[in-house]
Parts: C-alpha cells; sequence; structure tokens
C-alpha cells in the first residue's frame, strides 16, 4: 500500500481535537455513572444526562471540525489593492 497524498489525508489538528472530544464524552459519561453510583442521580435521570451529554459533545464536535474543514483549504482568500 502507498501512502496518501498530503491533499488527502486529514489535517492533524482535527485528529487531536476529535481525540479531545472523546476524552471529553468518556469524562461526561463517568461523571454521569460516578453520580448514579453515588446515588446523586435516579435511573432516569443518569439516562437523560447520558443523552444529553452524548448530543451535546457531538454536536460541539461537529461544529467544530466544520470550522477547521472550512478553514482547511480557503475558497476564498483576500484581495488586496495596491496602495499608491
Amino acid at each position: 500500500s502507498f501512502p496518501l497524498q498530503t491533499a488527502e489525508m486529514a489535517p492533524a489538528v482535527l485528529v487531536t481535537g476529535s481525540v479531545l472530544f472523546l476524552i471529553l464524552i468518556g469524562s461526561l459519561l463517568l461523571l454521569t455513572g460516578c453520580a448514579r453510583g453515588a446515588g446523586m442521580l435516579s435511573k432516569d435521570d443518569s439516562a437523560i444526562a447520558t443523552i444529553v451529554a452524548s448530543i451535546s459533545v457531538f454536536c460541539m464536535w461537529l461544529l467544530w471540525t466544520c470550522s477547521v474543514l472550512h478553514q482547511w483549504h480557503p475558497l476564498i482568500q483576500p484581495m488586496y489593492e495596491k496602495m499608491e
């Protein structure tokens, strides 16, 4: 197998950021599980917290990913006028 060309590879910041979002959702799910285990949340509240945390982090990741990818290869570049 041959290595991918640089235009086809994901930018390193995308991979790093995605790993950070995975760590974020993992810590939130762990926190929810600990709160459920300590009796601070009921079963229903724990399920709702898990769903809300998962959807929230996914939406934040999706918005962040779109922002990063839009800046990766910009379609529009600024055009400066010459100063006389």
